[in-house]
C-alpha cells in the first residue's frame, strides 16, 4: 500500500521512539498541527523496546528534577486523556548512601525536589531499618524514600505519546525510512 505523504510540511520528526513520539506530541500540544513522523521500521523497533523504564523523579540538578516530575505527571494525565496504558506502576523507590558525599548529595537532592513538590522523605539508617527490617543498614549514612516513583513499559509510552499526537493533528509514517535529508534557503 502507497502512503500518502505530504508535500510539504512545518516540521519533520526523524524517529519513532519515546523520543521521537514525545517530540511530536508536544509540538502539537503547542499548537503545531503540521507535524510528520518518519520511523524506519515501526513505532518503538529502535533502542526504546529495551529501555528499562524508569520513572524517577529525583534528579542531579533542579532542571532535571523539574523535567522527571513533569513527565511523571505527564504519564497519569496522558493515560487519561487518550486512553491508552503507559503500563505505569507507582511502587516507590529508596535512594541509600553509604559516603558522607553521597549522602549530603541525596539530602541536597531531595531539598530541591521539594520546592517541585515531590513527594519525598529523608530517612537516617534506623528509619531505613525500621521500614526494611530486612536490609543491612550499618554501613549506610542515611537515604531519601520517594513513594511516587515506579516503572512504566516504554513500549506503552511511546504509543500513548504517538496516539497523543496524533489526535493533535501529527501524522506519523511506520515503515518510512530517512535516507537523504535536503535543506533548501
Amino acid at each position: 500500500m502507497e502512503k500518502k505523504y505530504p508535500s510539504s510540511t512545518k516540521v519533520v520528526v526523524v524517529g519513532g521512539g519515546v523520543i521521537g513520539c514525545s517530540v511530536a506530541y508536544h509540538l502539537t500540544k503547542f499548537g503545531w498541527k503540521d507535524v510528520v513522523l518518519l520511523e524506519r521500521d515501526q513505532l518503538t523497533s529502535g533502542t526504546t523496546w529495551h529501555a528499562a523504564g524508569l520513572v524517577s523523579q529525583l534528579g542531579p540538578t533542579a532542571a532535571v528534577t523539574k523535567i522527571r516530575k513533569y513527565t511523571l505527571d505527564l504519564y497519569k494525565k496522558l493515560e487519561k486523556e487518550v486512553d491508552h496504558s503507559a503500563g505505569l506502576r507507582i511502587n516507590g523507590a529508596l535512594s541509600i548512601a553509604q559516603t558522607d558525599a553521597r549522602w549530603q548529595e541525596l539530602q541536597r537532592q531531595a531539598t530541591t525536589a521539594q520546592l517541585y513538590d515531590v513527594d519525598i522523605k529523608i530517612l537516617d539508617k534506623d528509619q531505613i531499618k525500621k521500614n526494611y527490617p530486612i536490609m543491612h543498614t550499618e554501613d549506610l549514612k542515611g537515604g531519601v524514600l520517594m513513594p511516587g516513583d515506579g516503572a512504566a513499559d516504554p513500549s506503552g509510552v511511546t504509543h500513548m505519546l504517538a496516539k497523543g499526537a496524533r489526535l493533535g493533528g501529527a501524522k506519523i509514517f511506520e515503515q518510512s525510512p530517512v535516507e537523504t535529508i535536503l535543506t533548501k534557503n
